[in-house]
């Protein structure tokens, strides 16, 4: 009788435990006190609050996700037709006024290309140019500017001689961590027989590194204000390194 019994009930508890197992089979249908989701992770420019938010190689800067490293290489610059106070840059000579005024008609108007057509015809004017070098500086903690990282810009004896627009070719810096402290700077020359005079200095901060980063390519950032309209314009390339 006994026998009969445990039979009867193991007949009773298998068809409930098949039930079960094929219940979570049916994919259709999520089992029972089941985890939440889990949120895909944040992508380069996406929303976030903290850097496990990000995927790989990125991090949660100023609510978004970003990379954690980037490249930043200065590419050129294109000086002013002469100095602040009115000279042209190499001759004890003033400029006519015309040419500050058509200056200002094409800041106005805003483009780069226009701005590097209108210095191409004061070169062809004959007015002098500038021998310009100078120094990058890179700060990683916001206070100050780290001499280990110092890359020269045209060094002094070996720049391009009488140009307005300079360039220099593969210089910068790569793998730089990117934090909301990063900044560069930018300190430009005019190399002269007895002293040297100074064309300008230009600071980039994080926010427009971070420009430059979604543009891509070659931004160009408007450096007349921060040297007294000594120097135009100044060309950086920043681009994720992770």
């Amino acid at each position: 009788m006994r026998k009969t019994l445990l039979a009867a009930l193991a007949i009773a508890i298998l068809p409930g435990c098949m039930v079960e197992s094929r219940y979570y089979e049916d994919r259709s249908l999520p089992p029972p006190h089941s985890p939440p989701d889990r949120q895909p992770l944040s992508r380069w420019g996406e929303s976030c609050r903290m850097d496990t938010q990000c995927v790989g190689g990125h991090v949660c800067l100023d609510g978004s996700c970003e990379p954690s490293r980037i490249g930043i290489y200065p590419v050129n610059a294109l000086v002013a037709p002469g100095k602040a106070d009115g000279r042209e840059w190499d001759a004890d000579r003033y400029l006519p006024l015309w040419v500050w005024d058509e200056l200002d008609s094409v800041r106005r108007r805003g483009t780069v290309d226009e701005l590097y057509a209108f210095m191409a015809d004061q070169r062809r004017m004959g007015w002098s140019a500038p021998d310009p070098y100078g120094y990058g500086f890179l700060s990683t903690d916001g206070y100050r500017y780290d001499d280990r990282y110092t890359i020269a810009l045209g060094e002094r004896g070996r720049q391009a001689l009488d140009v307005f627009d300079v360039s220099w070719p593969a210089t910068g810096w790569s793998q730089v961590p990117f934090t909301t402290r990063l900044s560069v700077g930018l300190d430009f020359y005019d190399e002269d027989r007895r002293n040297d005079e100074a064309i300008g200095f230009v600071e980039l901060d994080f926010a427009a590194l971070r420009d430059a980063l979604y543009l891509g390519g070659v931004v160009y950032f408007d450096a007349y204000e921060q040297t007294d309209g000594q120097l135009l314009l100044v060309g950086v390339e920043v681009v994720p390194d992770i």
